[in-house]
């Protein structure tokens, strides 16, 4: 096991909170606050005390969340203990018999089969789904195939949407009766797209945009407060800088390539152009989030800790994932925080480096007499 007081270079420790990133990162530590890890292979082997946020390839989940489980990535096998409310999306998710969630559960995945328990309700989307364990409360399913089989004890209501009849075992408990709905089919199509694909996007995009700005607050705390502060200090010029780079960065690689001698220069910019995107776009996030971490500690009368700014940003990435759906204004949000947050992380990146520079000694040249 490794000394907790001493994490690898992977991973960092902030008051109680855990973050680490990498191909494969492992948590077998107990962490008395939340926990966040990202990368190809991503293993919890020990004991959170509060939130576990959790996106990869694959994922196993093999001691106890306190309170809520939020995990995105191409599979994920659960085999301990959620104490709260899970929302998990993945390609194939699976609740062993030893695995539980003891509050509500929302699943958005190509495969799922639940062995264990959920202890209130279970909501499900995902295009075959296999129940053998115990559900506390209801179960709503919308999949293609449904099998419920012969452990299964469901102690609300099975209400579900399939392609054709639930195949469920008559030794199979279902306390408040079944009910199908929809007809024969869901609706799936070009007006009503399946459900499991959007919200595991969804789910997705919004994992991996909180893990790297979480990042980014934790290992830059000083950088990320003064970036997003350069929005509202320098708005105009923020916008205007951002606008410039989103449109001339592109032409500048081509133009590069065009020479051939600058090919390797074109490339590389090529390359670090989403990462630009994505680095501006968190700023634009961040200075939403600090803001309104401000206001709320302004009413209560506390200061914004680095769990506050963590925390206002996991409200903002939800509030403009939502917002984008409002047609014409949503992507007019999404563009103004992207430019704004692009130019002020530019700015402020030179102006540091402009700091940086003025502060370091000057070597005094020979006195010509």
């Amino acid at each position: 096991a490794q000394d907790p007081s001493a994490p690898p270079s992977r991973a960092v420790m902030i008051d109680e909170d855990y973050f680490a990133a990498g191909a494969s990162p492992e948590l077998d530590r107990r962490v008395d606050g939340d926990a966040f890890l990202a990368g190809g292979r991503v293993a919890m082997r020990g004991p959170v005390k509060g939130d576990a946020v959790l996106t990869g390839g694959d994922i196993i989940v093999t001691d106890t969340v306190a309170q809520d489980l939020y995990a995105a990535g191409g599979s994920l096998a659960l085999s301990g203990q959620v104490v709260g409310n899970a929302r998990i999306a993945g390609g194939q998710v699976v609740v062993s018999p030893h695995g539980g969630i003891g509050g509500k559960a929302t699943i958005a995945a190509g495969t799922f089969r639940l062995a264990g328990r959920v202890g209130h309700y279970l909501v499900v989307y995902a295009d075959s789904v296999r129940i053998d364990g115990e559900v506390g409360g209801d179960l709503r399913v919308v999949a293609h195939s449904v099998v419920i089989g012969p452990e299964a004890h469901v102690r609300g209501r099975l209400i579900y949407r399939s392609f054709g009849p639930a195949r469920i075992d008559p030794t199979a408990v279902i306390a408040g009766g079944v009910t199908r709905e929809g007809g024969n089919r869901p609706e799936i199509g070009p007006e009503h797209p399946f459900p499991a694909a959007e919200l595991l996007s969804v789910l997705l995009v919004a994992a991996s945009l909180l893990v790297v700005g979480g990042a980014l607050i934790v290992v830059f705390p000083a950088f990320s407060t003064r970036a997003a502060q350069t929005i509202r200090s320098n708005p105009w010029k923020s916008v205007s800088l951002g606008f410039a780079l989103l449109l001339c960065l592109p032409a500048a690689a081509g133009l590069f390539m065009f020479t051939v001698v600058g090919i390797p220069l074109g490339l590389l910019l090529l390359f670090l152009y989403p990462i630009m995107l994505l680095l501006g776009y968190l700023n634009g996030l961040l200075f939403l989030a600090d803001r309104f971490a401000a206001w709320i500690a302004r009413r209560r009368g506390f200061m914004v800790k680095t769990r506050g700014r963590i925390g206002a940003l996991t409200l903002v990435i939800v509030g403009t994932l939502l917002a984008i759906k409002i047609p014409y204004a949503g992507t007019v949000l999404m563009f103004v925080v992207l430019l704004a947050g692009l130019g002020a992380f530019w700015l402020r990146a030179y102006r540091g480096y402009v700091e940086l520079s003025a502060a370091q000694p000057q070597h005094a040249g020979l006195d010509v007499v």
